[in-house]
């Protein structure tokens, strides 16, 4: 699909699900993360959301990023039975374009100290840059490739390449890189992640939302990351 453009001051690679695969800002804008306090339940995590933007001073079409965590790994029927509540609250902001959701989405279970409930952990939004400063953007989390036995890191490298080309940004852009995955798949990806050094690599003991899968990558560029 070509590149869709928000009212918000980004462009987004739209597809048929609850969230895109990828955002980047447009001239004159950058992107910014906010943490929220650990184990924020979702419903209060989008009232964070709504509060946040409202003290920046930017429309409710800026926010472009969610990550999310869950209790535990979900059956794609369980999976789509969470998504028509949180589809519903982007659907009440207004946030769909073209019939397809703007905002970028990691989404994944924690290995260790699980949360209760669903989950708002970090969201992202645009506001205005004077200059051209740096390039921002967020992909998608993005799983294993289905039937992948050999060569997974460098498949998971060819889904960020291709987002991050279709985007119209660089590995150059990137300064933030997470892994999600098992406590036993570090020692493999400490091998095999080469690609990734001096981008500010992070890893997680955090599986991706889905049975049977078991790991996850996400990068980013962005020009802020802070509290709330």
């Amino acid at each position: 699909m070509s590149l869709l453009k928000s009212p918000g001051g980004f462009r987004f690679l739209p597809t048929d699900g609850p969230f895109c695969q990828g955002v980047a800002a447009e001239p004159g804008f950058q992107i910014v993360r906010v943490r929220l306090a650990r184990h924020t339940p979702l419903d209060e995590g989008f009232r964070a959301v709504e509060q946040t933007l409202e003290r920046a001073g930017r429309p409710l079409t800026a926010l472009c990023a969610m990550e999310l965590r869950i209790p535990k790994q979900l059956t794609q029927d369980g999976f789509n039975e969470f998504n028509k509540g949180y589809v519903a609250q982007h659907e009440k902001w207004g946030l769909r374009i073209e019939n397809h959701m703007q905002a970028a989405r990691t989404n994944v279970a924690p290995e260790l100290d699980p949360p209760s409930g669903p989950c708002l952990r970090a969201f992202c939004y645009t506001e205005e840059a004077a200059g051209s400063g740096r390039r921002t953007f967020v992909i998608s989390g993005a799983p294993e490739p289905p039937g992948t036995q050999n060569g997974l890191w460098e498949a998971m490298e060819k889904i960020m390449d291709e987002r991050i080309r279709q985007l119209g940004v660089s590995w150059d852009d990137v300064n933030d890189v997470q892994f999600y995955g098992p406590r036993a798949e570090h020692a493999e990806v400490a091998r095999a992640g080469r690609r990734f050094d001096g981008a500010g690599v992070r890893w997680f003991y955090a599986l991706p939302p889905i049975e049977g899968l078991r790991l996850e990558l996400d990068v980013r560029g962005l020009a802020r990351d802070t509290f709330a």
